[in-house]
């Protein structure tokens, strides 16, 4: 992991807090994301935000699919996201996504999208805001 506080960079993937207050995480292409991706993945959130709930950006459209432990853990351990946007650009990954969706059942709402800015639109409805209206 890199030192960094406001960014983890692991071999399978790039994790950093953007200055809105929503949590970037870019899977590397081609990666199989398995459980000991998505126990990195939850050190990786946690450390960036210091356990407070925040939403999440995905991008996983160069990723192939997770196996079922791979899934029940990210949605068991929504614990630190406020809500989920998955970027998928093809029809496998949208595919694979809403079968995600509808399995798995996330506590948090999570939603798939084709491209950044619809997804970071919809999160900023769920980044937290200090008293005075700072993220």
């Amino acid at each position: 992991m890199s030192g960094d506080r406001s960014e983890v960079v692991t071999p399978r993937f790039r994790m950093w807090l953007r200055p809105d207050g929503i949590v970037h995480l870019v899977w590397n292409q081609g990666v199989s994301i398995v459980l000991e991706d998505a126990v990195a993945s939850h050190s990786a959130m946690m450390a960036l935000t210091g356990g407070v709930r925040a939403p999440l950006l995905v991008d996983a459209h160069d990723s192939r699919p997770q196996d079922r432990a791979t899934r029940l853990h990210f949605v068991e351990r929504s614990d630190l996201v406020s809500a989920v946007a998955l970027i998928v650009n093809t029809p496998l990954g949208r595919t694979m996504g809403k079968l995600f969706l509808n399995v798995s059942e996330p506590v948090a709402p999570t939603r798939l999208f084709g491209d950044d800015a619809s997804a970071i639109t919809w999160l900023q409805e769920f980044v937290r805001r200090a008293p005075d209206g700072d993220p």
